[in-house]
């Protein structure tokens, strides 16, 4: 279960867009596609240690309620860190269902560097 205090971020997922260069190429863009509330926790050296075991530094658990719109593993989650003044971006490594109930979702990510 989710608590409503947890939920204390304001995230964005966003998806990839390919646009032309004008040149013949493609360019990858990140175009917003629905803002929502979640909760961010850095994972124990534990989890994290855990982690490495997928071959992929996982730093970061996200948890919010489910938005009931398909979310993949080629979107990454867009939020701005009102400490630092700066947007950090996680790419989802892994997506989870607690329980198939569609009530909240659970990602493990990577924080871009």
């Amino acid at each position: 279960m989710i608590r409503s205090g947890d939920l204390k971020h304001a995230i964005v997922i966003q998806e990839q867009t390919s646009v032309s260069d004008g040149m013949g190429g493609e360019l990858i863009t990140w175009s917003d596609l629905l803002p929502w509330r979640a909760a961010i926790w850095p994972l124990s050296a534990k989890e994290q240690l855990d982690a490495l075991k997928l071959e992929l530094v996982v730093n970061n658990r996200i948890r919010m309620r489910h938005p009931r719109i398909n979310i993949t593993a080629d979107m990454r989650i867009k939020w701005h860190d009102h400490l630092t003044g700066t947007d950090k971006y996680f790419n989802m490594v892994s997506i989870i269902n607690p329980d198939k109930r569609n009530q909240m979702l659970e990602f493990l990510a990577t924080e871009e560097t």
